[in-house]
């Protein structure tokens, strides 16, 4: 009973509760996949329908639950920080065995996020020693100039999937690209992310629905 005879609370739709634990890599490919419209390959029935509510779920939130999907999908690569000389930069963002992601592919999807100098990019991981010994890549945990992702090999399929027909260069599916910044947890780059996964969202929720 309300004693003070004030107004009473209007009713809020709660934020969806925090994750226990990461996706294993795989599903959280698998969950990307389905953001793109694309399906995944490599899981069961049961665990694509898993997936799919769990997104329904995430979509039935006005505003995107950015620090519940950064998390989810936090599993989904090994990172690792390189230092390399200045000019070899642009060369890498442009080879044949990586392709770009985060704030290196941000403008290109239309996310209104830009970190000039900052690049970030996907190798396969048989590919990352050709690409340390061709470039002269340093590791370098606290003092590198870049960023660096190794998925599972399975998930290079996917991610070379919405390779760029200019010839400069491949860039990853929207929603990895929103993932990679979520990872960042800057405000700007949270604003961008939900920006690309808000309609992605509500397009896999629907997609569900009629299907079911």
């Amino acid at each position: 009973m309300d004693r003070g005879g004030g107004k009473r609370p209007r009713s809020q739709v709660c934020p969806p509760p925090e994750p226990g634990r990461p996706l294993s890599a795989r599903n959280a490919w698998g969950a990307l996949a389905i953001l793109a419209g694309c399906r995944p390959a490599g899981l069961s029935d049961s665990e694509r329908s898993r997936l799919h509510k769990r997104l329904r779920h995430l979509a039935a939130y006005g505003d995107v639950p950015t620090g519940r999907l950064q998390k989810l999908l936090a599993a989904r690569a090994e990172v690792r920080r390189y230092r390399a000389h200045r000019s070899v930069l642009q060369p890498l963002l442009d080879d044949a065995d990586v392709v770009r992601g985060g704030a290196s592919a941000a403008p290109r999807v239309g996310a209104d996020y830009v970190a000039p100098g900052r690049v970030e990019l996907y190798v396969h991981p048989e590919r990352i020693g050709k690409l340390e010994a061709g470039f002269g890549l340093v590791l370098d945990a606290h003092g590198g100039n870049f960023l660096v992702r190794i998925p599972p090999a399975s998930a290079w399929p996917f991610l070379v999937s919405a390779q760029q027909e200019t010839g400069d260069g491949r860039d990853a599916p929207a929603s990895v690209i929103a993932a990679d910044l979520l990872d960042t947890k800057e405000d700007r780059a949270l604003v961008a992310a939900a920006g690309i996964l808000k309609p992605l969202l509500a397009s896999s929720a629907a997609s569900t629905a009629e299907a079911a």
